[in-house]
């Protein structure tokens, strides 16, 4: 069998032609090919040695990348228009190839490479890898998760989206966040049916703005990146937003009627939430998240439907637990905004709710820290009435 330093002069061999091009071209001048040999060798040891870890091969894609980047610009600068891309571009892939066979259960790489192949447009390319990144890690979700944003972002593809969540559920019994998310997109699909109802006049009374405060509120960021490894989609803050969806059509849904199509009163979303109950991960704080996450949708005629659904379930499997108490006390003011005539009349509501659940919570402390945090975020908003701010200032005192 051939060594290590046969094998990496295998692999510096291959890239021979690209080296006489970059000096036939002038794209760099001999001092740097023969630094980009040097650097390619000492890539090509390090990963075909015993120790090579799979955050080698990410270290050499991404300086890879980065030749690649310096390449166009050059090009770009000396105007030479018959210079190849392509090679570069296949010499990454080789390298993603050669490090996800050598390391097959790092997920970290295949989103790497997923994200080069995204970032390329190398369509085919990205769904093959995607598939063998899936069947090999089935019980992943943020394999399950990153495929359906990005049949939604990229191919507009709602059923496509649906079914990359149904069967990621199946096998991630323990994931909360997974199932959240796949609540949170049957939520954002009926948003976009409320706003195309509104465009085409069929409730011409009803308030949407709620969707753009709900892709401010669930929009975190694009990719992290960092100087020496190719960028790893974040699961934790890289969810789906309703903006993946603006693509998809919606006119033949929106034309229903929504008080007689179960799928349009809100049947999916608690189907959803029914199903998460019966899972291990379940327990109240995963209900708070639920609730929390069909409550940002204020735009959605059956929000409380969901909404009332979720806390009847949690009243009756816990409670006395403060997340229970805290989604309980919390819902009178949900949806209401802070210059209604509504908003005095709910927080009236509210704080007789805590008075109520202050007696009867089992963990007083915990609900005193939620309920505090919560009345932060309301004396932040904009126009809020003096003596609302007041009341609840003096209600913070007592909690705390």
């Amino acid at each position: 069998m051939a060594g290590a330093s046969d094998k990496a002069r295998f692999y510096l061999e291959q890239a021979i032609p690209q080296l006489q091009e970059f000096k036939e071209k002038k794209i760099f001048n001999e001092e740097e090919i023969r630094n980009l040999v040097k650097k390619r060798s000492d890539f090509e040891h390090r990963i075909l040695g015993r120790g090579s870890q799979p955050i080698d091969f990410a270290r050499y894609a991404a300086w890879e990348i980065s030749l690649e980047k310096l390449r166009q610009k050059r090009c770009k600068r000396l105007r030479i228009k018959d210079s190849s891309a392509y090679t570069g571009q296949a010499r990454i892939f080789q390298i993603f190839d050669r490090g996800t066979k050598k390391h097959p259960g790092d997920v970290a790489l295949w989103m790497s490479y997923l994200e080069f192949a995204r970032q390329e447009k190398a369509t085919k390319k990205f769904k093959l890898v995607l598939t063998s990144a899936i069947r090999l890690h089935p019980t992943k979700s943020e394999l399950w998760l990153y495929a359906a944003r990005w049949t939604l972002e990229s191919e507009a593809d709602m059923n496509g989206a649906r079914s990359y969540m149904q069967r990621g559920t199946r096998f991630c019994t323990q994931s909360r966040d997974l199932w959240i998310e796949y609540a949170k997109l049957e939520m954002i699909y009926l948003a976009k049916i409320a706003m195309r109802r509104k465009i085409l006049g069929l409730d011409a009374d009803e308030a949407i703005e709620g969707l753009e405060n709900a892709e401010e509120a669930t929009d975190d960021g694009g990719f992290t990146t960092s100087a020496d490894v190719i960028a790893i989609p974040d699961f934790k803050t890289n969810t789906l937003r309703p903006s993946m969806i603006k693509g998809v059509k919606v006119d033949s849904e929106a034309a229903k009627d929504p008080m007689t199509t179960p799928a349009l009163n809100g049947a999916i979303p608690i189907a959803i939430f029914d199903a998460a109950r019966k899972k291990p991960f379940f327990c109240p704080a995963a209900a708070e998240d639920f609730f929390d996450m069909f409550a940002s949708f204020t735009q959605v005629r059956c929000l409380p439907k969901i909404l009332q659904h979720v806390l009847d379930s949690m009243i009756e499997s816990y409670p006395r637990d403060s997340c229970t108490c805290s989604c309980y006390i919390r819902q009178p003011l949900l949806g209401i905004e802070s210059v209604s005539p509504e908003f005095p009349i709910a927080i009236g509501s509210t704080l007789d709710r805590l008075k109520e659940t202050m007696t009867t919570v089992k963990d007083k402390s915990e609900l005193s820290k939620k309920m505090i945090a919560w009345f932060e975020r309301i004396l932040s908003l904009e126009e809020l009435d003096p003596g609302i701010q007041t009341v609840i200032r003096h209600t913070m005192k007592k909690l705390d």
